[in-house]
Formats: structure tokens, sequence, C-alpha cells
């Protein structure tokens, strides 16, 4: 392997946007074993992909204390496990330091992984079977790209031998690296992605190492998003989609849960990735004249709807904007103009004294609030302090019996008392809320129910606000 492959870095850097090819993407679902079942298009794929064994490490045995008398019966005493006879517990990752993703790396999972880390270790690490171990971590520079990415992951896993891994960024990504830290045994938490198709995978066994996270589209997002819309009385949408993985399903699971809500859906377009001109398409919709926009887009596109809309001066009443709208540095790209909007996330500092005092140390550890996002960090800081206590209550740092914790135990996290997976998934009551809404530039959390962070929901929205730099703002 190459050295500018391989190499360990803190620079960031921007390349030009790079789309997943159809054939790189093909060939890590391949290596994935995975089949890609995807509506419009992408077809089906079976892997045979075979699994590797590794080495792991096997907890003390249990021993016997005492002499035996003939005054009385046997005593003996079992001991817990012998902790591991190393000093630090190393976690690797293949992550966007640089390219297209490197954003990610610089404010969403990189932010939370870097700061639990800090925590634990202030804390003198993890108690592994009595033992304080520090977290050591290993992080190489994917550059954005798929196939490094992968070949990174597995020299993590094969050369380097991390005790753990954490997960890529993207979704794409994160369904290559699936497999490939299945194949290898190894524990994978998802982290900025997720995706249907994985679920598929996961109902027939094939992935027992992987834990889905982050919410997404299914089972968590468009059935909470349908209610709101049964809510508010909004019957019609028109969707614009972003035509990978991640808009497709998006589209197709609004689909579903619209037709059960009675919501008609006009119109479902499929934008290319790095498109530079949407004013067809939001003429078009205008002239549908929906209840709401449905944005299920990347941040570029979506900045570039945005825009678009406020330039035609397009005012539906409702707007749900998909990755990227749940960020304070897009909101205030538009200076107060997307008040009201609706986002996918989500997550609000109003909901607790403890994710207050998280936004505030996220805040200053990122560098600002314009670089905070509502949806994906306070669900790392939970993942990540759910790995640390089930690390620690299986007393070893042997995958299986971490996995098999994992699976089973119910954990308090700084995102909900009772933490825990179903099926591998994170159960749906587990998070903060699913959509939200900005209001007088703050996220409000609007799902239906208890979760509800503010007293109304803004429908229809107000007007885009005149804002000076609409005509200027950034589109990359």
């Amino acid at each position: 392997m190459a050295d500018e492959e391989t190499r360990e870095t803190t620079e960031e850097g921007l390349a030009e946007r790079k789309s997943l090819s159809r054939r790189e993407f093909l060939k890590y679902a391949g290596l994935a074993g995975a089949t890609v079942a995807v509506a419009g298009g992408l077809g089906g794929l079976v892997a045979a992909c075979k699994e590797e064994e590794t080495t792991t490490t096997t907890a003390g045995p249990t021993t016997t204390a005492g002499p035996t008398t003939t005054a009385g019966p046997t005593t003996t005493v079992v001991t817990g496990p012998e902790p591991p006879a190393k000093d630090k517990i190393v976690i690797g990752a293949a992550r966007p330091i640089s390219g297209v993703n490197a954003l990610f790396e610089q404010a969403h999972f990189g932010p939370a992984y870097k700061l639990w880390v800090e925590d634990v270790n202030a804390a003198g690490g993890l108690n592994v079977a009595g033992k304080k171990m520090p977290i050591e971590l290993k992080v190489y520079d994917d550059q954005s790209d798929l196939d490094t990415s992968m070949r990174l992951l597995t020299k993590l896993m094969e050369e380097d031998k991390v005790d753990f891994v954490f997960a890529p960024c993207s979704t794409a990504f994160l369904f290559a690296a699936a497999g490939v830290a299945n194949a290898h045994n190894y524990i994978l938490m998802s982290a900025e992605g997720g995706a249907t198709t994985l679920e598929t995978e996961m109902k027939k066994g094939k992935l027992p190492w992987f834990f889905q996270v982050l919410n997404y589209s299914n089972h968590a997002q468009m059935p909470v998003f349908a209610e709101i819309c049964k809510e508010l009385g909004a019957k019609t949408t028109s969707v614009m989609y972003i035509d990978d993985l991640h808009g497709i399903e998006y589209q197709s699971q609004w689909q579903v849960y619209a037709a059960s809500a009675g919501i008609e859906i006009l119109s479902n377009t499929a934008v290319p990735p790095g498109i530079k001109d949407v004013s067809s398409i939001i003429k078009k919709i205008q002239q549908e004249n929906p209840d709401i926009v449905c944005s299920f887009q990347y941040p570029p596109e979506n900045i570039l709807t945005i825009q678009t809309m406020m330039q035609l001066n397009y005012n539906p009443k409702g707007v749900l904007v998909g990755p990227g709208g749940s960020t304070q540095a897009i909101y205030d790209i538009f200076q107060g103009g997307m008040d009201g909007c609706m986002f996918e996330g989500a997550w609000s500092p109003k909901q607790s004294p403890e994710v207050q005092a998280y936004y505030e140390k996220l805040v200053k550890y990122v560098g600002g609030k314009a670089n905070v996002d509502f949806w994906g960090p306070l669900i790392y800081r939970a993942e990540l302090e759910f790995f640390g206590q089930a690390i620690e209550k299986a007393a070893t740092l042997d995958q299986a019996k971490v996995a098999e914790v994992m699976r089973t135990a119910h954990f308090k996290t700084i995102m909900s008392d009772d933490t825990f997976f179903t099926n591998q998934l994170l159960d749906v009551s587990c998070y903060a809320g699913q959509i939200g809404q900005w209001q007088n530039g703050f996220p409000q959390v609007i799902d239906p129910g208890p979760k509800r962070t503010t007293d109304k929901i803004w429908y229809p929205k107000p007007t885009w606000a005149e804002a000076p730099a609409l005509a200027t703002a950034s589109t990359t």
C-alpha cells in the first residue's frame, strides 16, 4: 500500500466533490456480502465474501481458593475475569480528514468521538475487569475516497490489529464497511450514515457485528413526519431527492408513509449530485402548489434549492430540508430566512441541563455555534457512552462478549435514561427527536408527544426573510 494511502494526518482540506460511481458502489456492496434492493435502481447484487476469524482475548479462569478439610465443605471463591495484559485500548478509524467529506470529521462524528476519548482519559480510562485503561486513537485519512477508506479499514484490523474500530463517513461508505468489519469479526457502530438495505441483511443474520445507531428514513423519521403532516392538516407534498442511495431510500420510504397517512405526492424528482441549477424544478413545483416541499438532498443541493426558492419568491407553507438543514451553518447562510423550515434530526439544547452543558462544550470544541449540527452529535455521544459502558460490563476487550452486552444491555446515556438496541438497531424510543424546526434561529424538536420542545409548530412557515447575501450564498 502506498505511503500516501496509509498516512496519519491532522491536516484539513477540501477536494473537489466526487460522487460515488456505480462501479465503486457495486464493488463494495459485493464486499459487504449484501443484497442491494433499493427502489429506483441500483439493482440487486449478492456477494460471495467469506468471513475471516480473528484472535480474541478471553476472560480469566475461575479459581478455587482455600484448603479442603474434614470439618466442613470445600470453600470456593469465584474470581472475576482477569484484566487485559495490555495497558491501553486502541481504537482505529479511516475518516475523511481531507476531501469532500472533511466537514463531517470537523463538525459531526469527529468532535463527538474525540471529546468522548478526552473525557474517558481524563477519568483515567475505561474500567476493564478492575483495570483502568486509557484509549489511544489511530485515525487514518481516507481522503473521502471509498476505495481508500476500505483499504485503510482493512489495514487497521489486519495489520495494526486495533482493539476496536469506528465507522467511516456517509451511507455508501458505511454500507461497504459493515461487510468489511463483519468479515473480520469486528464490532462496527454506524456514524454519519444508515441504510434500509443494511437492515435487510441484519434481519438475515448476515451482519452480526453491525449496530445501526443514527436515525434515518424508515422506522424513525418518515413515520414521524407523516404524523406531523396530519397534525398540521397538510395534504400534499412535492419531493426533490438526490439521485443516490440516500435520496432513493428517503423518497421511497416517504411514498410508503405518505400513502398510509393519506398524503398525496404531487411529484418526485431525482436531482443529480452537484447540480448547478434547479430553477426549472422549483418552477414546476411552484405550479403544483404543494403544502410542503421535501428536499431529500445533500447540503450543497439543499443550499441551492433554498436559495432558488428565495430568489423566485416561492413561499410554500412548509419545507422539510434533509442533510445540512439541521446545521447552524446553513441556517446562518440565509440570515434568518430559514425560520420555520423543518429538518431531519433532531435534538435541542432545551431538552435537559446535561444536553445544554454538552452543547456548550461542543460549541467550544468546534469553534463556535455555526459548526454545530442538530442531527447526529447528540446521538454519537450517546452511542459512545453506551459503547464504553458495554466494554466495562463485559470486563474484556473480546469482540464477541462486548457485542453480546450491546445486544441485550440497557444503559443511561446523555440522550436517554434507557438506551438499548432492538435487533441491533438503536431502539426508536431512545432518540431525542426525529424532526426539528428552526424557530427564531433556535432548533426545536417538533415530534408529536412529550419530546416536543416548543409550544407550537410554525405552519404556515414565515415567508422567506429578505437577506442581502441571498444572491451570493455559497452552494459549494
